[in-house]
């Protein structure tokens, strides 16, 4: 193995952060490239920096996104795969659309024959936001649902379907989004059933976003 190579290994065999926050400049927000060894980019301006989705902004959804790659014999950005979900695909396919578009030095030996990570950080700035609560017994009966659980963020499948949604002044829930599971229809249809309220007594900003699980019966 030559000294290119082990450099090579060694600049990315830790995991390569990048870190972003929803409320902060572009400008403050860290550079793609930098997340990088200096000198194995081709171009650091290939290495955008990722643009938070504005619907992220609105819902006030953030995570952390890990995703594998590799690098191809023309120092282009090969495989790239999500490792580890922020939980919201709108966070994920922009951490992808940004670091495809990264090149490195062509020839660096047999890097691309090997995987690396590289971890997004999606993160919300500033004082945590007090979010609607549900309203007990204020959802429609179902034989499908046993009710909300809110900021849990699990993946969406047989026990349960992640949304996030907004809640207007009257506590009903609207712009409502699923995150990709068995029964995302009839999810939605429940959380639009259900109430909402702020608690006037709790200091601190407060937000009409709001997510969770729709927690599916158990059979």
């Amino acid at each position: 193995m030559n000294k290119r190579k082990i450099a090579l290994l060694a600049a990315l065999a830790a995991l390569a952060v990048w870190t972003a926050s929803s409320r902060a400049p572009r400008a403050q927000n860290r550079v793609l490239a930098n997340a990088f060894p200096a000198g194995l980019l081709l171009s650091p301006a290939s290495c955008t920096t990722p643009e938070w989705p504005r619907e992220a902004r609105r819902y006030e959804v953030d995570g952390i996104t890990v995703v594998h790659f590799q690098i191809g014999a023309d120092g282009s950005i090969e495989n790239p795969t999500i490792a580890k979900s922020s939980s919201w695909q709108l966070l994920d396919d922009a951490a992808l659309r940004s670091l495809v578009k990264c090149k490195f030095k062509p020839g660096l030996d047999e890097a691309e024959r090997n995987t690396y990570p590289i971890q997004f950080v999606w993160t919300l700035s500033g004082p945590a936001m007090i979010r609607p609560a549900l309203v007990p017994a204020s959802c429609k009966e179902s034989g499908e649902f046993a009710g909300f659980e809110a900021f849990n963020r699990a993946p969406s499948g047989v026990d349960g379907v992640l949304v996030r949604f907004l809640v207007d002044p009257d506590g009903v829930p609207f712009g409502v989004k699923a995150e990709g599971g068995v029964g995302d229809a009839s999810a939605t249809r429940f959380i639009r059933s259900c109430k909402f309220a702020l608690d006037p007594a709790l200091p601190g900003e407060k937000t009409d976003t709001l997510y969770g699980r729709v927690l599916m019966k158990a059979r």
